[in-house]
């Protein structure tokens, strides 16, 4: 039989077209269909589960932003309350700070009575008063309006006199919940002002608070501290 003969047959018997597919290209190569399609379905499932896989990224991608607005929402909400906080705490301050100091001055005579071993307060100037005083001063030249506007900040200012020598004094005070060396600096150059403003009285520089802090530096002797009801001058300074 001639290879004429054999693909005439092949061609009419189909079962021998398929026995000879299988001698000549092997069970590998029959399969190869087969497995082109699987992978063909791996393949395509596998670009289903990267898209679901992508879905879910963007998902996440979306709530991580809405997560970041949240925070920063949050962050606004904490800043504000903060801010808030410090406004309250300013306030608290200024408002104890404002009870000390009318406490002080409406005490003045008393916790100033021991000054320069006894001394006598004859007047508490009102504000009304100080600002008369300090304007007067100003107008007669005896300070310059800036000396004026010190004088006027001043917690308290008030007449006295010295109980063993008679002398009239002006006393001269910066109150603080927390007297500091920066209350005494103060009181010293607002006492040199109300020296000038006041010529025939010597002016006292006074600090006065519950509290005081340390304070060593000796150019402050002459300046006296009032911490609650203890009088002292400052001396070498407060330890």
């Amino acid at each position: 039989m001639d290879a004429l003969e054999i693909i005439r047959q092949m061609q009419q018997d189909p079962a021998l077209r398929a026995e000879m597919r299988a001698v000549l290209l092997g069970e590998e190569l029959l399969s190869l269909p087969e497995l082109v399609q699987e992978n063909s379905r791996q393949i395509a499932e596998n670009s289903r589960q990267i898209a679901a896989l992508a879905e879910r990224m963007d998902q996440l991608a979306e709530r991580m932003d809405q997560l970041a607005e949240r925070m920063d929402q949050l962050a606004d909400v904490v800043g504000q309350h903060d801010a808030r906080l410090v406004r309250v705490e300013d306030r608290l301050g200024q408002l104890q700070g404002d009870i000390t100091e009318d406490k002080y001055r409406r005490s003045f005579a008393s916790r100033a009575a021991k000054i320069e071993g006894k001394l006598r307060v004859s007047k508490v100037l009102s504000p009304e008063e100080l600002a008369d005083l300090s304007f007067t001063a100003a107008d007669n030249g005896l300070v310059s309006n800036d000396e004026a506007d010190q004088l006027l900040r001043t917690d308290a200012v008030a007449f006295g006199t010295i109980r063993a020598t008679g002398e009239e004094v002006t006393l001269v005070a910066e109150i603080a919940n927390r007297v500091h060396v920066d209350d005494v600096v103060r009181a010293v150059e607002r006492a040199k002002i109300a020296g000038r403003a006041v010529p025939n009285r010597r002016a006292i520089p006074v600090v006065m608070g519950p509290e005081a802090e340390v304070i060593r530096d000796k150019a402050y002797s002459g300046v006296w501290l009032v911490e609650n009801h203890e009088t002292r001058e400052l001396v070498g300074g407060i330890n």
